[in-house]
């Protein structure tokens, strides 16, 4: 399984924007492409303008097939076009060892982790 979490710092007051684009627009074009697993979005408790985003792919090859078409680049992009002063870092991992997560089955079932 590969993971992509993505902090998100959104000017004061904007994070139900930010959520609506997120829902609306990034999300539905992610969740289209073969090897998307889900998302987590949390929204932290002591610091309402920031959030993190989490995606879960089958594997690498997944993300790398959806950057190649331009959508991954465009819909992380739009967030800054949609709201002005909003901050986005991405990190990627793989996921060397879970547990109780009934996601990582069925992403084991889908195809093998590149690394």
């Amino acid at each position: 399984m590969y993971v992509q979490m993505t902090t998100v710092r959104v000017p004061m007051g904007m994070m139900a924007q930010f959520r609506q684009h997120l829902q609306d627009q990034y999300l539905p074009t992610v969740a289209d492409r073969e090897g998307f697993i889900g998302y987590v979005l949390m929204e932290q408790v002591d610091d309402a303008d920031i959030a993190q985003l989490i995606v879960l792919w089958q594997n690498q090859n997944a993300v790398e097939a959806f950057a190649k078409t331009g959508s991954l680049a465009a819909s992380v992009n739009a967030f800054s076009a949609v709201i002005t002063g909003v901050s986005v870092q991405r990190q990627s991992y793989i996921v060397t060892d879970q547990r109780g997560l009934a996601i990582a089955n069925s992403a084991a079932q889908g195809a093998s982790a590149v690394h």
